[in-house]
């Protein structure tokens, strides 16, 4: 086996939960916003359901395929070039999605804190440190998110409070104005990021508690949309009307704290935390894509590809995402359209054809006992 290592259900969906949030409460406010206006913060709902199905349909299919991940199984399900055609379609795509995920974390440290800083020297700082904790193993990964994951929940419950002051009801209202369609729209943005909760694929078989798999998947899919439905309403609150007109609405929210002209300026602080979750989701990332290109290519080992897929990140995320224009053409379209389709069509295709390849053989094993 590839790895080695054992982590519990816990830090499974605690490292989903922390790689998911990390950049959606920073750029899903703008962009729900545009389509959702004042509904804004209902609109991760129907994401959240989505992301519920690939939780169940992928335990599933890991119960039908224990200790393999959708890189490995679907060549079990559809044969061999019809499965290497799939998992390559797929880590093609979450590398894409890899790249886009750096450049977000550079452009954020880089416009708010470092706009000095070379980009490079940003996105390969965190490349390395995340290529070292995937480097360890799936346990070091499991160890950091215990270590990590609380210091976001709290940074979030710190941003809650704080920001009361600043908070006006009526900026939510009128609430369903023009009914349910422009949270559906909403939601076509939010959908990518709830339906990467099919990374779990690459965690079941490792848990040492397998039958509470699904469970913390479910939980890190509630605890994901109870967080993104609270950041999205606190900046919808406290900014109005001007939240589609920023980039990261949520820090141009914090700005606003300020408690008896002694506590503020916390963007630093709150900086502190995001950086700690985008460690977690490009470790994330790293992970699955060594972990899924050594399966693909059926190695012994996947640490050899860490560092080389970290570096190979860098220099496309440089590449593929010129600018923010580029990453919002990109949210639009292919994330937005492509992302969810192939992270929900493939699960429930291969389930679908599991089934009727078992049908058949049980079909068969009753002709023959006849």
């Amino acid at each position: 086996m590839l790895e080695q290592g054992r982590i519990s259900a816990l830090q499974m969906g605690m490292m989903i939960y922390s790689s998911i949030v990390t950049t959606s409460i920073l750029y899903l406010p703008a962009s729900t916003y545009n389509y959702a206006g004042k509904d804004l913060w209902l609109s991760p709902i129907p994401s959240a359901i989505l992301s519920v199905m690939i939780v169940c349909l992928l335990y599933k299919l890991h119960d039908l395929y224990p200790r393999a991940s959708i890189i490995q199984y679907s060549c079990s399900i559809v044969g061999r070039i019809g499965g290497k055609l799939i998992g390559a379609i797929l880590l093609l795509f979450i590398l894409f999605l890899s790249n886009q995920g750096l450049w977000q974390y550079g452009e954020f440290v880089s416009s708010y804190f470092l706009p000095l800083t070379p980009q490079v020297v940003i996105l390969g700082t965190i490349s390395f440190v995340s290529a070292l904790a995937v480097y360890g193993g799936v346990e070091v990964m499991g160890r950091l998110s215990d270590l990590l994951t609380p210091l976001l929940l709290f940074m979030f419950l710190i941003i809650l409070i704080l920001l009361l002051p600043d908070i006006r009801g009526k900026n939510m209202l009128p609430i369903f104005a023009n009914g349910v369609t422009p949270i559906l729209k909403g939601s076509y943005f939010s959908n990518l990021w709830f339906c990467e909760s099919l990374f779990i694929t690459f965690f079941l078989p490792f848990l040492k508690n397998l039958e509470k798999g699904r469970k913390w998947g479910i939980v890190s899919v509630f605890f994901l949309l109870f967080t993104v439905m609270s950041m999205n309403l606190v900046a919808l609150l406290v900014l109005g009307n001007a939240t589609g007109s920023f980039n990261a609405p949520l820090m141009n929210a914090v700005q606003y704290i300020n408690i008896a002209d002694f506590l503020s300026h916390l963007e630093a602080i709150v900086m502190a935390a995001w950086i700690a979750g985008a460690f977690i989701k490009m470790y994330v990332f790293y992970y699955v894509l060594a972990l899924g290109t050594a399966q693909w290519f059926n190695l012994s080992d996947y640490r050899p590809l860490v560092f080389p897929i970290a570096f190979l990140s860098v220099v496309i995320a440089i590449w593929q995402v010129p600018d923010v224009i580029a990453f919002r053409v990109y949210v639009q379209t292919v994330n937005s359209v492509v992302g969810p389709l192939l992270f929900i069509m493939i699960p429930l295709f291969l389930l679908l054809i599991a089934f009727l390849r078992k049908n058949k053989q049980n079909e068969k094993r009753m002709e023959q006992r006849q």
